[in-house]
């Protein structure tokens, strides 16, 4: 009897450890499962990061671009006022000129000396007017009209209808384009080219070509996972003056991502008038 009593406790004894085997494995593999998670996760926060990093130093080149933007803009009204100091300056000078006396004799010629005299005046105002704004556009004067700009820094993540901005400005004769608001005026009526280039780095975005409020063109591109890309648009179109031209994000397309931009690539935008 009390050989199967102690037989009986031994075999209580062995299935409890068995027991406690089996419990102390499932622990285990539910641990390495929860270490296995949150390493997951905290690669996940690392790689995040990294992107806020990146995305940090490109919103810091931004916005030193825009300030130096700023202070040239600044700079350039200071001119534009000064100059325009000289020329009401001038205008003053004009007005006060000695007035031309007639004789009572010489009423019946007094219209055609009025005449002659505001003649003299405005080629005199002319004159004096080109000596402070010097007019330098002979080419618009040849029926040329062209401009080249570039996008100077990071455009980052812009939403849908935002109008991209080219403001380092080589070339715009004609005086058509805008380097402020990324805008082309057309000096005179006829056929026009133009082009625009993007560039995108772990980004996706479509852009349009407008015509006032007319969509010429478009181009897409998906650069994903540090890929860096650029696309092209070119479009030939007629114009009358005063129509609108300029390159916006799509409407309906939601992308993400920043227009990207620095010494090994720039985006640009240009046209010329073609006939």
């Amino acid at each position: 009897m009390a050989l199967v009593k102690n037989i009986l406790i031994w075999f209580i004894f062995m299935k409890s450890s068995f027991a406690d085997s089996d419990d102390t494995n499932l622990d285990v593999k539910a641990l390495q499962n929860d270490v296995g998670r949150i390493a997951s996760t905290l690669q996940s926060l690392q790689e995040t990061t990294r992107r806020q990093d990146d995305l940090i130093n490109d919103l810091l080149q931004h916005n030193n671009a825009q300030e130096k933007r700023i202070q040239e803009l600044e700079t350039a009204l200071k001119i534009q006022n000064r100059s325009n100091r000289q020329v009401d300056r001038l205008k003053e000078k004009e007005i006060k000129d000695t007035p031309v006396s007639v004789d009572s004799g010489e009423i019946s010629d007094l219209t055609n000396l009025g005449l002659t005299v505001q003649n003299n005046k405005q080629i005199r105002k002319e004159r004096l007017l080109a000596s402070v704004i010097p007019f330098t556009n002979h080419a618009y004067e040849s029926g040329i009209v062209a401009f080249y700009a570039r996008m100077s820094s990071i455009e980052p993540n812009p939403s849908p209808h935002h109008t991209l901005i080219f403001d380092n400005v080589h070339t715009n004769v004609g005086s058509g384009y805008n380097g402020v608001t990324g805008i082309f005026t057309a000096p005179q009526e006829g056929i026009y080219v133009f082009t625009w280039v993007i560039r995108m780095v772990t980004a996706e975005h479509s852009t349009e070509l407008m015509h006032n409020n007319d969509v010429l063109g478009a181009t897409f591109l998906r650069a994903k996972n540090g890929d860096d890309g650029s696309v092209s648009g070119t479009v030939v179109t007629h114009l009358t003056k005063g129509d609108v031209v300029f390159v916006r994000i799509h409407s309906q397309y939601i992308g993400d991502g920043n227009i990207h931009s620095n010494t090994h690539g720039q985006p640009s935008f240009s046209g010329w008038l073609l006939h």
